[in-house]
């Protein structure tokens, strides 16, 4: 990768830094910042939703709205308690250079980040879902989901927040059959659909992104009826394909009985009764409900194979060929979380494709160890890398860092303009579904194709 560095210019830009700049859209007036080479609009509503009820898509706001600052993030943990006792999320919160202070909101916390190279017309764009197990994290979290890096490359960047854990799973079989979450990301893209033109992006041309349970996410974009014709790519990192055998969609019976247990602790029949409560309450009583069985635990904050949002179980989907046919990149790290099982689904996900003359899947395997300690290809370590942020952590990252990130950028951006991953100068990043199931190997070398033999994380 010698040499694909770039320098970009700090200095002797057109403007001011952080100067004001004003665009109109559909919605109306927005005030955001004007960056060296593009704009960022930060906190822009794009749903409103009391708790538990479906989100209503903003379609306009009065007077000039303020989106020059980070919008709330969705109700969570670090709302209510000052730090994580679980060492999974003290881990991914100290990975972070600067530990922000977020506000929080139930109704307001529906918002998306937005960043547009100067002068766009036309652009393709992309949408991200944060990961954190449909439990925690925001579009904001450690500003590592930044879109300077695409912005570059001619692509919009959307990063969208969707609600989470008590406040997306609420359950009674009839009136609230949970999958808030993914409501609020189909909310998102249609927001996007009816306003990105305004931004300079083209609204045809949307490739929907995630990690972890953003990636979950978008899988499960590709199996509902009501995401069909909002996005036309699909990246999922760290756990894209069929992960029913790891409960998503998960059966709602598991959310019924939560649901149940939370309303005897208030003596309600139901869940209407709970609408007064505080949200600490509301999530308290959620959250010790999970605590009582392993599945509960596991299972309590996915979305749900309701009938509706998902219409059927994916493997019936899949049969009816009801599925989404896009173009997709599917990734995993080397000590991820579930590694085999996720390099399994992206195998899976990769020969339905091809035995059934889909489109294209892409596999990539991150190898490059995050330097700093012995924590090796982790969960997640993609993303400093795919967004170009890695000076947003403490970790001391190298040359063969950046240039690995410049690779990684140059290949993404490639997919959601054409389709395909590409960039000019680097090696062809050949489909799995070319039946020899290459994945594209991200380390310190040069990119290449290889087979991985994935191993279960010690």
């Amino acid at each position: 990768m010698s040499g694909r560095r770039k320098n970009w210019p700090t200095v002797g830009c057109k403007h001011k830094p952080n100067s004001f700049h004003y665009l109109d859209t559909p919605c109306g007036r927005l005030r955001g910042l004007r960056k060296q080479d593009h704009f960022e609009f930060k906190g822009v509503p794009f749903a409103y939703a009391d708790r538990w009820e479906d989100p209503q898509v903003v379609e306009h706001w009065e007077g000039v709205y303020d989106a020059t600052g980070p919008g709330a993030h969705c109700c969570q943990y670090l709302q209510f308690y000052s730090h994580y006792e679980d060492q999974l999320n003290a881990f991914y919160n100290e990975q972070y250079a600067d530990k922000e202070l977020y506000r929080y909101s139930e109704r307001d916390g529906l918002n998306l980040n937005i960043w547009t190279p100067e002068g766009a017309k036309d652009l393709p764009v992309a949408v991200f879902f944060h990961g954190g197990s449909f439990k925690t994290g925001g579009n904001s979290t450690g500003n590592i989901n930044e879109g300077a890096g695409y912005c570059r490359r001619g692509v919009i960047l959307v990063s969208a927040n969707y609600r989470l854990n008590a406040f997306a799973t609420a359950w009674d079989g009839c009136h609230h059959r949970g999958n808030y979450a993914i409501k609020d990301q189909i909310a998102a893209l249609t927001w996007v659909r009816n306003n990105i033109a305004a931004f300079g992006g083209d609204p045809s041309r949307v490739t929907i992104m995630g990690e972890s349970a953003g990636a979950m996410s978008v899988q499960l974009l590709l199996y509902t009826p009501y995401a069909r014709g909002l996005f036309r790519g699909a990246v999922m990192m760290s756990g894209g394909g069929d992960l029913t055998g790891r409960g998503i969609p998960a059966d709602p019976k598991w959310s019924r009985e939560i649901w149940k247990t939370v309303l005897r602790r208030y003596g309600a029949r139901e869940l209407g009764e709970l609408t007064r409560l505080e949200a600490k309450e509301i999530f308290d009583a959620w959250t010790d409900a999970c605590k009582i069985s392993p599945e509960w635990a596991s299972y309590g904050a996915y979305p749900v194979l309701d009938g509706d949002v998902i219409p059927d179980h994916p493997a019936k989907l899949r049969a009816n060929g009801a599925v989404a046919d896009v173009p997709c990149i599917i990734g995993i790290t080397g000590r991820d979380l579930i590694p085999e099982i996720l390099h399994n689904a992206a195998l899976d996900w990769a020969a339905y494709h091809a035995e059934n003359g889909r489109s294209p899947v892409y596999g990539y395997y991150m190898e490059r160890p995050a330097p700093g300690d012995d924590a090796g290809a982790y969960h997640g370590c993609d993303l400093w890398y795919a967004f170009g942020t890695l000076g947003r952590s403490w970790r001391p990252y190298t040359e063969t860092d950046w240039r690995l990130s410049d690779v990684m950028l140059d290949y993404f951006a490639g997919f959601i303009r054409d389709g395909a991953p590409h960039g000019a100068g680097l090696p062809e990043w050949t489909p799995m579904t070319d039946g020899r199931n290459y994945f594209l190997r991200f380390s310190e070398a040069p990119p290449e194709m290889f087979c991985p033999a994935v191993r279960s994380t010690p």
